[in-house]
């Protein structure tokens, strides 16, 4: 029986191994750059100075109202964790949180740059205060029931005030 045993010098080994390395590596990026400019022609990378946070003052005081306006406008991913209420609507994050039981919500609201914070905030704000007007108004329907009086004329006006006239009799 006989047996050849080729000895390479071990300097030589890694020398080898480098090269055939490097040129695997090149290869391997080549491609993937081809790749990426034929499938992904339309990525953006988003660092984070292209987000911002704003905080604002709200006269949102009801929880139960809040999350309501909140699902009517949109909000997807709703949750109240903690006494804090937090979801997402387009490129929007909105996160309310109170102080204390007896002050209102206030709300940090991240977005990218170039999205109007104040513009969300106000329409949200619109909307709340539509909620919490038919809360109001169906809270003294109800009272008046409760008490036997009846509604004997109901009116809206221009600027979406609503006036009840009631019979006592």
């Amino acid at each position: 029986m006989s047996c050849t045993v080729i000895a390479v010098p071990f300097l030589l080994y890694q020398a080898i191994g480098v090269v055939i390395a490097a040129s695997a590596v090149t290869s391997i990026a080549s491609n993937q750059e081809t790749v990426a400019d034929e499938v992904c022609e339309d990525v953006h990378v988003i660092t984070a100075k292209h987000f911002m946070e704003k905080s604002f003052e709200t006269v949102f005081m009801d929880k139960d109202v809040l999350i309501k306006t909140l699902e009517e406008h949109g909000v997807v991913n709703i949750k109240d964790e903690y006494g804090k209420i937090s979801g997402q609507v387009d490129s929007y994050t909105l996160s309310f949180e109170k102080e204390a039981e007896n002050k209102p919500y206030s709300l940090m609201i991240t977005c990218l740059s170039t999205d109007n914070a104040e513009e969300k905030v106000n329409d949200l704000n619109s909307e709340y205060a539509l909620n919490v007007q038919e809360e109001a108004y169906l809270s003294i329907v109800n009272k008046l029931k409760d008490n036997n009086m009846e509604v004997e004329e109901e009116e809206v006006l221009d600027d979406n005030t609503i006036v009840l006239t009631v019979n006592i009799d």
